[in-house]
Order: C-alpha cells, then sequence, then structure tokens
C-alpha cells in the first residue's frame, strides 16, 4: 500500500534487508545460546548437592536443572561441569568457585553486603571450599574474604579471577561485596 507523500520502495532492497537482519540476528545470538550453564543437566552428584541445599534451606528455591537461589540475600548456586567454568558468572556478579580456575559448581553474590558462606551451603575447611573466584563486578568494586575468626590475612580481589592462596584455600568463611 503506497500513501501519499511516502517514498517508493525500491526493487531488491527486502532482500537485503533480510540478509542483513539473518546475519545481525547470528552475531547477536550464537554467543547468547552457547554461554548458559543451563544447557546440560547435572549429574547425580549435582543432583544429590541441590537436593541436599533444597532440603537444608527452606528459604532456597531452584531456579533451573542447575541452580539454587536465595532470592532475599541475592545469592545463586550453579552446579556447572568442568566445560562451561565461569560462564554463568554474569557481568555485576561475584562469583566463588569450589575448584581452582574457575571449575566445579559455584555461587554467583550481586549485593553489596556481606555473605556467611556456610548459610547458603558452601562448606569450610573441607574440599569443595572456596578455592577460585571471579570478580565480574564493574566500577572498581571489589570482593573480600575473611576466614572464620578473622585470624587469617583476608583476601581483597578487584575485577578479573585468580585462585584462593594456599593459606586462604577452602577456609574462606565470609565474603564481602565492597561496592
Amino acid at each position: 500500500m503506497n500513501t501519499a507523500g511516502a517514498t517508493p520502495r525500491r526493487r531488491g532492497r527486502g532482500m537485503f534487508t533480510l540478509a542483513l537482519s539473518i546475519v545481525i540476528t547470528t552475531f547477536v545470538l550464537i554467543p547468547a545460546s552457547a554461554a548458559p550453564a543451563t544447557a546440560s543437566p547435572p549429574n547425580a552428584v549435582a543432583e544429590d548437592r541441590i537436593g541436599a541445599i533444597l532440603a537444608a534451606h527452606p528459604d532456597a528455591t531452584r531456579l533451573s536443572a542447575n541452580q539454587v537461589a536465595w532470592p532475599d540475600d541475592g545469592v545463586v548456586l550453579t552446579v556447572t561441569d568442568a566445560d562451561t567454568a565461569g560462564s554463568w558468572c554474569q557481568t555485576g556478579r561475584a562469583c566463588i568457585h569450589a575448584d581452582a580456575n574457575r571449575g566445579g559448581y559455584g555461587y554467583a553474590f550481586y549485593r553489596c553486603q556481606t555473605y556467611r558462606l556456610p548459610e547458603y551451603g558452601f562448606p569450610i575447611g573441607q574440599r569443595g571450599g572456596a578455592s577460585s573466584w571471579y570478580n565480574n563486578q564493574t566500577g572498581g568494586a571489589k570482593i573480600r574474604f575473611e576466614d572464620e575468626w578473622f585470624t587469617l590475612t583476608p583476601v581483597t580481589a578487584g575485577y578479573g579471577f585468580g585462585n584462593m592462596p594456599s593459606y586462604m584455600n577452602d577456609r574462606a568463611y565470609w565474603l564481602e561485596l565492597l561496592c
């Protein structure tokens, strides 16, 4: 339909627009669809971990096959496999992982406050405690880790990721987001 004063459409322009739309959609959707850790179902060990956390923490809510959240506190647990290490830690989050190099299950924290890690089922002083971190917050925000009795030298980290020093590996009890 052509209305008065409208510029007539040129022939062939629709094919160019369609091709451009396909290219843009491909570049936008491929990275977004490749990133989520929820793409693969958790294994039996992960399912057991999630089940135990839900049973022990009535304020926790299951978000998906591999995620549990404490929405009032701003905490999300993601149980991943080795191939998705750290890919679930979104911008604006500070994440800790059970294994070195952002591996294993992990927790994302997004409110600027102090967290007592055992309240979210994170083991302390045993295998599976905090072994690495990824600070994906912006604007100079930092994360700070302390042991239970504040006797060890705290670990304070800015943007980026790293492994816990040996003296703090599996011993972080407190996590504070410094925004």
